[in-house]
């Protein structure tokens, strides 16, 4: 191993060992569970550990050492919290576990009962839910699927041709390559939902009826006297549209007694997410946009009145925020971008606490679903997230682009809610070889356009002789995403080793109001272009440090389509780049992706099926795609390919490798038995130090 690389593996072995938190709950007693994920380099995944703390009157008086709990899917505490379940994975199989105080008192074999598939433990769809009683759970699974014989098929004589699914009812015959199909990136396998309950008194799970065979399920809830559930209805015609990172599927809000008896709530083109019901059990709220358009955009908070019914009245407590609006305080708020809620979100007199991204940073708000008045809690520097509330006292997470995670408690003001005084629960400090660097926002404005707002993050050396130091050019994928205030392994790692970096929140990103986000369809390709060269202009003026010679650029999906153009329409401005997953020509990819609606939205059309083929939208797809440029490129490029990507098929990156080499261009192509992030944990530690080497090498940078 040559120096160089064992510089980079040193590295990142030591920043593996950072923990970043997931999760908080606060209980009665003072006593604050965290939970925390770190990678695991001997095992190739990630260890999840909680962590827990003593405190008296806010303050820490001590704490536990933490305890792996990587087995473990999903967990809930019941509400007098005497009890807690736990999904288990073990061997392949899934154990449903329900604890109290000094021991296990029921263990399940979920495979061995055989009455539905996996549980879903995923953030789209799954549910793991105390009946008020603390009598049941409630979770949802995969359907199982009926057992079907071919056309012909010998048999012994006394063989009961049996479905296999319990009901005695004869197999069906030549059923068994039937399509159905699922959910898309990330959610392979996830066909058909059903709703299941575990009643632990008779140790009994019963499956919910009920649910129309033409909807999916997810995300059930109890209501608060425990007689029926809520939830969200996805339609399932003419064909799911993949679910991960896109929050824009038709669907509703339904309700289901225990009788069977399903309705929903009369919301046509609309688009829902998270229903949770009010302290008091008079509302259900819940987020909601129109369907269709971009994947991710501002959200509404609505409500309605329980119980629900067909006619149900809904009310906008927090609407959508086309540009900007002052709140409470004279704080500047740019809307809800946010697709769900903490478990425990309710503070006294009906407060709803809610994390949205703004701008570059995270922020969280004190909402009174009474009035619509928001609040943002307060914080100095950097992102805060709330993790859990108990009744006014609030747990959350401080986070920071050169610092870890800082776990913070405070209490809710009566008056001003926004001055909490935070304690820390955990101490931190910038991380070693960083005390000599700085994050700072960049307000940009483009010369023209119907917006013309935009930012972009500077994260590097406070300061440096002339033209000394490499930029990083780094688009964010999606398009509709945004880079926030948080620390990532990858920014380290290149900052430890000589690096600046620049995060660009082009228009089209979330957390700039809605207007930023509508903007950008029609567009891409050209205005997201524009602003990665005018946000790089803007920071090498800035910083004079900064070597405009030796600009790198780096991204993926959306970010890697953007690395991509700018590399054939700057050629001599950029001298190296890493895509990982790009899209490189979209009229190729919507006949394959998962979201070929993301290929016609982003082009300005509307997604259909129905009838013949536009062939100017595929002619434009290709106009605006990258591969149009390739022949242009002159810099070095790696590709990080993933073989099981269903978001940027693999022959996105297959086509813009065999071109690159045809037209001379210097070119590595490296291909991950994994899918669109590139997540399992020796393809990211595989590519990111690749990653690295490929940078250094090409920019002739000395070691």
């Amino acid at each position: 191993m040559s120096l160089k690389v064992d510089k980079f593996v040193k590295s990142y072995k030591s920043l593996s060992q950072i923990p970043a938190v997931v999760s908080g709950a606060i209980r009665s007693n003072g006593v604050i569970n965290t939970k925390w994920t770190q990678r695991n380099l001997e095992k190739g995944k990630s260890t999840e550990f909680t962590k827990d703390f003593f405190t008296s009157n806010l303050k820490k008086i001590a704490e536990c050492t933490p305890l792996d709990v990587s087995t473990e899917t999903l967990s809930r505490l019941s509400h007098s919290e005497k009890l807690r379940a736990v999904l288990r994975d073990c061997d392949n199989k899934q154990f449903l576990e329900i604890w109290q105080q000094h021991n296990l008192i029921r263990s399940v074999d979920l495979n061995a009962l055989d009455i539905h598939g996996p549980v879903y433990a995923d953030r789209d769809f799954a549910s793991f839910e105390w009946s008020p009683d603390e009598k049941k759970i409630l979770y949802v699974a995969e359907k199982k699927k009926p057992k079907s014989d071919p056309f012909y098929k010998r048999k012994a004589p006394t063989t009961i041709n049996e479905s296999g699914d319990g009901s005695g009812e004869p197999k069906p015959i030549g059923q068994e390559y039937v399509y159905v199909q699922d959910w898309g990136e990330q959610l392979v396998g996830k066909k058909i939902s059903i709703l299941a309950q575990y009643d632990i008194e008779n140790d009994v799970v019963d499956i919910l009826e009920g649910v129309p065979e033409n909807i999916f399920a997810a995300q059930p809830k109890y209501a608060p006297n425990g007689s029926y559930i809520v939830g969200v209805a996805y339609q399932l015609e003419p064909r799911k549209l993949g679910m991960v990172y896109c929050a824009n599927r038709p669907s509703t809000i339904f309700h289901l007694d225990f009788e069977g008896n399903y309705g929903s709530v009369s919301l046509q083109g609309k688009s829902v997410k998270s229903p949770i019901c009010s302290p008091n059990g008079d509302y259900v709220l819940w987020l909601q946009r129109k369907s269709g358009g971009p994947h991710a955009s501002a959200m509404q908070l609505v409500k309605t009145k329980l119980p629900l019914n067909e006619n149900a009245v809904v009310d906008v407590v927090v609407d959508i925020v086309d540009h900007e609006k002052k709140i409470e305080d004279g704080v500047s708020f740019y809307g809800l971008f946010n697709t769900g809620f903490i478990s425990r979100p309710w503070a006294t007199r009906n407060r709803l606490i809610i994390n949205a991204d703004q701008k570059y940073k995270t922020c969280s708000y004190v909402i009174d679903i009474s009035t619509g008045s928001i609040t943002q809690l307060k914080i100095e520097g950097g992102s805060l997230r709330v993790l859990d509330v108990y009744e006014d006292i609030v747990l959350a997470v401080k986070r920071d682009f050169l610092k870890p995670d800082q776990l913070l408690i405070g209490k809710l003001g009566q008056e001003q809610e926004s001055n909490i005084i935070w304690e820390p629960l955990t101490s931190t400090e910038i991380l070693p070889n960083l005390e000599k660097c700085m994050y700072e926002y960049l307000d940009l404005k483009a010369p023209k356009g119907d917006v013309c707002d935009f930012n972009a993050i500077y994260i590097g050396p406070k300061s440096g002789n002339d033209k000394s130091v490499p930029l990083i050019v780094w688009p964010h994928g999606g398009p509709h995403s945004v880079f926030g205030t948080y620390l990532f392994l990858e920014e380290v790692m290149y900052l430890n080793h000589g690096f600046a970096m620049l995060l660009i929140n082009y228009r089209g990103s979330l957390g700039s109001g809605q207007k930023s986000v509508e903007f950008l369809p029609s567009k891409i390709g050209n205005s997201d272009v524009q602003d990665c060269i005018q946000a790089t202009d803007a920071a090498l003026s800035k910083y004079p440090w900064l070597n405009p010679n030796k600009l790198a650029l780096v991204g993926g999906s959306h970010g890697g389509f953007l690395v991509a153009h700018l590399s054939g329409q700057y050629p001599d401005k950029f001298k190296v780049v890493v895509a990982r997953n790009p899209v490189i020509d979209i009229a190729a990819m919507s006949i394959i992706s998962d979201i070929p609606d993301w290929c016609y939205v982003e082009i300005g059309k509307e997604y259909t099926q129905k009838g013949e083929i536009d062939n100017d939208a595929l002619a434009r797809m290709r106009q605006v795609s990258p591969i149009n440029h390739a022949h242009k490129v002159k810099a070095p490029t790696l590709l990080l390919i993933g073989s099981k990507d269903l978001r940027v098929p693999p022959h996105q990156g297959t086509e813009h490798y065999y071109r690159l080499k045809s037209n001379g261009v210097v070119t590595k192509m490296l291909l991950y038995d994994d899918n669109h992030p590139l997540a399992k944990l020796p393809n990211e530690f595989d590519n990111l130090i690749n990653s690295l080497i490929w940078i250094e090498d090409h920019l002739e940078l000395e070691e």
